[in-house]
């Protein structure tokens, strides 16, 4: 297998990883005036790589290790609750073993920021109803080099358009958030310097979270994919998305306004690129 493909179809799953970044509630809003620091790690691996659904080698040797600092603020606009929010990822990546030719490869640094700004039409606390509409604006700030086969920046810019309905039933939240992304053309990619563009990108996130105290909170999360295949040079990349993830996730308040979370994700099924574990903890402190 090609190095270039096997580098293409990882960087797709590596990067629309990086796009589910959302918590269990997440589309609930905060009272008005409400800001929080929150810092996130993730911890991923994965040996077994696939191509059009068929696994095509267990030797990769993924391994990413990725911190991310998302300040957030709420506020109201017409009397609806907002949301504004920055996520700041950071980290390494490394890749080796047979599928890669038993190359080394490795990048770390800053990889490309997002900036979400998010309004609830609709948020009935007595009801337990609430929707909102959110964007997510990524820029092309992050460490990038085109002789450089793996890289934590994309050298292109993407938007969100993102829409997230949640229903309570006593101790239960069910959120349902549909979204699509679409990419700007990387105009540098490769050595070659070659056009590199990307379809959008789909997915749904659906959380069922529930109270099992009034300080313990536990979460079933899915997570599906579909689209973003590449076209390089007017050449067809095959690293179409199409997966399907689960995820655990229990929440502590360390007090009225920290509060830990702690999950672990695991790729059901993969269409192309790496089937994937990730272990993540992120501490949220509220003022």
């Amino acid at each position: 297998m090609l190095r270039s493909t096997v580098t293409a179809c990882l960087l797709a799953a590596l990067y629309s990883s990086q796009a589910n970044a959302l918590q269990p509630r997440d589309y609930l809003p905060r009272p008005d005036g409400v800001s929080a620091m929150q810092f996130l790690y993730t911890s991923t691996s994965a040996n077994s790589f696939y191509v059009d659904g068929e696994k095509a080698g267990d030797n990769l040797n993924l391994e990413q290790d990725i911190g991310v600092f998302l300040p957030v603020h709420y506020s109201t606009f017409m009397s609806m609750p907002t949301i504004f929010e920055a996520v700041i990822p950071f980290g390494r990546v490394s890749i080796d073993g047979a599928d890669v030719g038993n190359n080394a490869l490795s990048t770390s640094g800053l990889a490309d920021p997002t900036f979400l700004a998010g309004i609830w039409p609709v948020s009935d606390n007595e009801s337990q109803s609430w929707w909102a509409v959110a964007g997510w604006l990524t820029a092309p700030l992050g460490d990038y080099d085109n002789d450089q086969p793996l890289n934590l920046g994309r050298n292109q810019w993407s938007f969100k358009a993102q829409t997230g309905l949640a229903k309570g039933f006593g101790k239960l939240i069910v959120e349902v958030i549909p979204s699509v992304e679409v990419f700007s053309n990387n105009t540098d990619f490769s050595s070659a310097s070659i056009t590199l563009k990307r379809d959008p990108l789909y997915a749904v996130e659906t959380h069922f979270s529930y109270d099992l105290t009034p300080s313990v909170l536990v979460s079933l999360d899915h997570f599906y994919l579909k689209g973003g295949e590449s076209e390089a040079s007017n050449t067809i990349v095959e690293n179409e998305l199409e997966t399907h993830a689960l995820q655990l996730t229990t929440r502590l308040a360390m007090a009225a306004n920290q509060f830990l979370s702690l999950q672990y994700k695991k790729d059901i099924s993969v269409e192309n690129g790496s089937k994937t574990n990730t272990f993540s903890a992120q501490f949220t402190f509220g003022f």
